[in-house]
């Protein structure tokens, strides 16, 4: 092997390694990001919330990919977000997203799929769009 080769190698190598730990930084802070979401929630900071909750799919797309249980789980969260302040409009189409991607991901009987089953059922339940439902009654 010549020295040119073994040069080109080590350039090889090291740009690799690079792309390995910057994914992996991209991991870790898209993390932190959907960390730090509820926390702003919780202090009533919607915007803040929203913006940590926009970089962790950013992140976690970038990182994973779109079609990525983590990314179907986040959007759940931010659907959840956008319950509680009243847009149930945005909440809904986030919940679809996400109960096609786990569907397709993970299958129907996944607890993640039932999970989203579930939010949906509330936002519905939220939007006066649930019936309730007894044995004796026809829906």
């Amino acid at each position: 092997m010549s020295a040119t080769s073994d040069w080109t190698t080590q350039i090889l190598l090291t740009a690799f390694n690079q792309i390995i730990v910057g994914l992996c930084m991209c991991v870790f802070h898209c993390y932190n990001y959907g960390n730090m979401a509820p926390f702003y929630h919780g202090l009533n900071q919607t915007e803040l919330t929203l913006r940590h909750m926009s970089r962790t799919l950013l992140l976690l797309s970038l990182s994973c990919g779109p079609d990525h249980p983590n990314v179907a789980a986040t959007f759940i969260n931010v659907a959840m977000i956008y319950q509680d302040i009243g847009k149930m409009n945005t909440a809904l189409r986030y919940l679809q997203e996400a109960l096609k991607k786990n569907e397709r991901l993970l299958g129907e009987e996944h607890i993640q799929t039932a999970e989203c089953y579930h939010a949906l059922a509330i936002a519905f339940n939220c939007m006066g769009g649930f019936q309730t439902f007894s044995p004796g009654k026809s829906l």
